[in-house]
């Protein structure tokens, strides 16, 4: 693959300050690199590295850039970054009149709390998805120490959550936010996607209250009602998810296009947000914070608009294959006479347009 990017995000909250940082090595035909990023409530700061600096060990979960490590067990960190500028500036690289800031320190952690399936499901098979997310660990603890500059972030027993992404590209649009409960977690995510010839609004989610774990995503039926304004609101079934945020504000950080970083998104490392999950009529959470991790571009516009996409089906149809088909919207009973109340090789007869997306090889543990 000519462009391809893959980075992995770590996450470290205490009482009073939170920490992200993100690994990531990107490549594409002008350019092959590698880069840490880090991000506190005072900005962010980025350095890149020669792609000679990279190594990575995925069956051990092993990253280094430089003399920096990256693992399940904890991060080491010892290099000098740049504090990151506004859009149109560079950054972590020539004479912006800033100066390099020292970052060193180490963070050990306990345990992952493992998700147990992968949150794409089957989609995390297609060969040709825009980008892939993964989620390594919902919760484990965090201690240690990391300085940047002068200013010192000491964990103990704080909070720590892991994840990952790769691909091409961030989607064009996309909203992601991330929280620590009591007990547990959450992180839900919504994109503009494309896929075969089309774009839907996709998303994938978890709440996870330390006994009790509700899934999302768009596989499993999830449509999202709103993405604008400060407001993500998801249904699936019975389950009613509404999240508000902040659509301003927050730090510059860089992101991939074309296996290039060079796109700038914000990202709120320890905001304010409030979430709610209903069933049927009933508020089973509702709660408010100002630490909550929130990461967007694009949200606070209008969404592509277009035939929508209501729903996807999936069926095995062999030992080792299965098939998915995309649902569309049928506006005023006007679409394809053949699409419509037509029976679906996954089950059950639409209302609505149904169109085959494709067939390939997918495990069991993806249709968990």
């Amino acid at each position: 693959m000519s462009e391809y990017f893959y980075g992995w995000y770590f996450r470290c909250q205490r009482e009073s300050g939170s920490l992200a940082v993100i690994p990531a090595v990107h490549l594409s035909p002008e350019r092959r690199s590698c880069s840490v990023q880090i991000i506190t409530r005072e900005g962010g700061l980025y350095r890149e590295f020669p792609i000679s600096m990279f190594r990575i060990n995925r069956k051990k979960g092993i990253m280094q850039i430089g003399e920096n490590f990256f693992s399940p067990k904890g991060i080491r960190l010892r290099l000098e970054a740049r504090r990151s500028a506004e859009c149109g500036q560079e950054t972590g690289g020539g004479d912006s009149g800033e100066k390099d800031v020292a970052v060193e320190g180490v963070l050990r952690f306990g345990k992952f709390s493992e998700l147990g399936y992968d949150i794409m499901g089957s989609f995390a098979r297609i060969p040709w998805m825009q980008c892939r997310h993964m989620v390594y660990s919902m919760g484990h603890s965090v201690n240690g120490e990391i300085k940047t500059g002068d200013e010192r972030f000491c964990f103990k027993n704080g909070k720590g959550y892991m994840e990952g992404d790769s691909g091409t590209s961030f989607p064009d649009r996309y909203i992601w936010i991330q929280h620590f409960l009591p007990k547990g977690s959450l992180m839900f995510a919504a994109a503009s996607i494309p896929l075969a010839g089309i774009h839907f609004t996709g998303t994938i989610g978890y709440l996870f209250t330390g006994s009790r774990m509700y899934r999302f995503a768009t596989y499993l039926g999830a449509v999202v009602e709103k993405l604008e304004d400060g407001e993500l609101a998801i249904r699936q079934g019975p389950y009613h998810v509404q999240i508000r945020f902040p659509n301003s504000g927050g730090t510059l950080l860089k992101a991939p296009e074309s296996g290039e970083m060079v796109r700038k998104v914000r990202e709120s490392i320890a905001g304010e947000a409030e979430y709610t999950l209903i069933y049927k009529k009933h508020v089973l959470l509702h709660l408010r914070t100002d630490k909550s991790a929130t990461e967007y571009d694009g949200a606070d516009k209008k969404w592509r608009g277009g035939r929508k996409v209501t729903g996807f089906l999936q069926k095995r149809t062999s030992d080792k294959d299965i098939c998915i088909w995309y649902i569309l919207e049928d506006k005023g009973g006007q679409g394809d006479e053949k699409g419509r109340h037509r029976r679906c090789p996954a089950g059950g007869r639409h209302n609505n347009v149904l169109c085959s997306v494709l067939s390939f090889p997918v495990p069991e543990s993806c249709l968990r």
